[in-house]
């Protein structure tokens, strides 16, 4: 499958790798382009991809497109490649924000599909959402699909439901680590040092994620199978249940999507 990168940052290198290590493409079937001389040579010399400072030559090149641009550069892009990207080409977009009408008014013959993924694609256990656009096709969303749980978790949502997403999943890793970040300085305060308290922080969190995914386990059932009467835990939980913490973490999602909310509407 000959697939394009239309920018290659952060993100579009954890795609591009996933789908070299997925074997859904070898290096010779992927192009992409960037204005960094410096992020072409780096891909380039690390996985042997087709790299270009022109955009155009990607779009010539293959028929599945991955827009990675950032989204204040993209309705300058699509502008540019308006006449080269046509009703053959499939436009996956990963530009946060940028909702599908916009896309297809800049694009109007191409097949659009909106994905929202996250940080932790970085290592190949992402969470994306995707919503697919008027003129795309079964046979496209199945591409999408294939493409994406290379990198992790894949899920179809209606656009509408984004803000939400953005707010629970792209935005989520920075909320979880905030309170994780906490747990640490906590534990330090016990006596542990930063380090091994780190270690223990981060590995609980990583295993309780599992155990909650691979048993499927309710988030409720884990905290009542963990929960012993008057035990360490109870008496952890006593305190944030007197506290004002689901509230605010409420109003931290609530805050974020009305963010993204605002931020689409620009």
């Amino acid at each position: 499958m000959k697939i394009g990168f239309i920018g290659a940052g952060k993100m579009a290198e954890a795609i591009m790798a996933a789908l070299l290590d997925g074997k859904l493409a070898a290096a010779h079937e992927v192009f992409a382009s960037d204005i960094s001389e410096e992020r072409r040579k780096h891909l380039k010399t690390r996985y042997g991809v087709n790299m270009y400072s022109k955009n155009a030559v990607v779009t010539g090149s293959a028929e599945t497109l991955i827009l990675a641009v950032k989204p204040q550069q993209l309705d300058a892009v699509l502008t540019e490649l308006a006449t080269e990207i046509t009703s053959k080409h499939l436009v996956i977009s990963i530009a946060a924000g940028k909702k599908i009408a916009t896309i297809e008014a800049l694009l109007p013959e191409a097949r659009v599909i909106r994905v929202m993924p996250n940080l932790a694609s970085l290592v190949a256990e992402g969470m994306s959402v995707f919503c697919a656009g008027v003129r795309a096709t079964a046979a496209d969303t199945a591409t999408a699909t294939k493409l994406l749980s290379c990198f992790g978790k894949v899920l179809e949502l209606p656009e509408e439901k984004f803000d939400a997403v953005t707010a629970l999943s792209g935005s989520g890793p920075a909320f979880l680590t905030y309170l994780l970040n906490a747990m640490v300085e906590a534990g330090v305060q016990e006596g542990l040092n930063r380090q091994d308290a780190l270690l223990l922080a981060e590995q609980t969190m990583l295993g309780t994620a599992k155990v909650l995914i691979e048993k499927g386990v309710e988030p409720q059932e884990l905290i009542t199978s963990v929960t012993s009467a008057k035990g360490t835990t109870a008496a952890g939980l006593a305190v944030l249940d007197k506290s004002d913490v689901v509230t605010i973490l409420r109003r931290t999602i609530s805050a974020a999507a009305q963010r993204s909310k605002e931020l689409s509407a620009s």
